[in-house]
């Protein structure tokens, strides 16, 4: 008999003791069941895993697993953790401070069956530390015609979508090193895709931000689709990268800290990603042949010249 394919959600916790008890709520009320959850905490110093543990004691009926680092070692390499411990066919890390909607897995699963693509990214909705919700546009999540009524954060999360549209890409209409999807939380992975961020050794490289990282290498490897409705709740607040990033009128964050993390992750982005290939070359070939380990390195040097044109219009 054939079965549904397994998703593991992969939670990174570091010091949210205030929020990851809803975002591990959002993932257990799933339309979708058929699922795991992975708890990676960071060395929280705070009350996280008391937190966590009292939801793994509530809720014994979910396949729930808490790893543990002894020492914080930042968010990539949390995913890496989780990682291997994962048993599903698709995956999702998700960030302790945001939520899901309801029907996040059922869509996520949805678009990659009609595609086949490495993975799937949806629009977002952006809330405060108290759940409000601040708009239903996100200068960080790609955009159509679609336009969606504001709603109270609570109907919002009990909305249903269905027959949602996307589109995919590659790196012709996605160039590597840009941003075309939305933040980490948004996003599902195929599995079979994510083999090179166990093989990757410098995760220090992207302690914070590492969805720039892994978007563009999934983009390369087996392009995306932007799912054009909002399955996740980004929370800005006070101990996120985005703190007081308000949408101004001409959609673009007023925020310093947000300008030198882009401005950071897009310089060395495309030099980490060559010295990463040509250093696990064989790895590369051996799973993806020589002419495509090739081609990944030219097509990353070739996104220079969008770096350049996007510098100068």
């Amino acid at each position: 008999m054939l079965k549904n394919p397994l998703v593991s959600f992969i939670v990174t916790s570091y010091n949210y003791e205030k929020f990851i008890g809803r975002t591990l709520e959002s993932i257990k009320t799933q339309t979708y069941k058929e699922f795991e959850i992975i708890i990676v905490d960071d060395c929280s110093s705070d009350n996280s895993a008391g937190v966590i543990e009292r939801f793994i004691a509530d809720n014994q009926d979910l396949r729930i697993t808490l790893l543990r680092h002894d020492k914080n070692k930042g968010q990539l390499a949390a995913f890496q953790t989780g990682l291997r411990q994962a048993q599903g066919v698709f995956v999702s890390f998700i960030d302790s401070d945001d939520l899901i909607l309801k029907d996040y897995a059922k869509t996520h699963i949805k678009v990659h069956m009609a595609s086949s693509v490495a993975f799937t990214s949806s629009q977002i909705i952006e809330i405060d530390e108290n759940d409000a919700v601040h708009s239903v546009y996100s200068v960080a999540s790609p955009q159509n015609s679609a336009n969606y009524e504001a709603k109270d954060l609570a109907e919002l999360l009990d909305t249903d979508i269905d027959n949602v549209e996307f589109k995919v890409l590659n790196t012709k209409s996605a160039p590597f090193g840009g941003w075309f999807w939305s933040p980490n939380s948004s996003a599902m992975y195929r599995r079979s895709v994510l083999d090179f961020l166990l093989e990757y050794d410098n995760t220090n490289k992207w302690k914070i931000c590492p969805d720039k990282f892994l978007f563009n290498f999934a983009n390369l490897i087996g392009g995306s689709a932007v799912i054009y409705a909002p399955l996740a709740a980004y929370r800005r607040h006070k101990g996120n990268a985005g703190n007081c990033a308000y949408v101004t009128g001409n959609k673009k964050y007023n925020n310093d800290a947000v300008t030198v993390v882009n401005l950071k992750n897009n310089l060395k982005i495309r030099p980490e990603a060559i010295r990463f290939i040509v250093k696990k070359r064989r790895f590369f070939e051996e799973k993806y042949g020589k002419k495509n380990t090739v081609k990944f390195i030219l097509t990353v040097l070739l996104s220079y010249y969008y770096l350049l044109k996007q510098f100068f219009s």
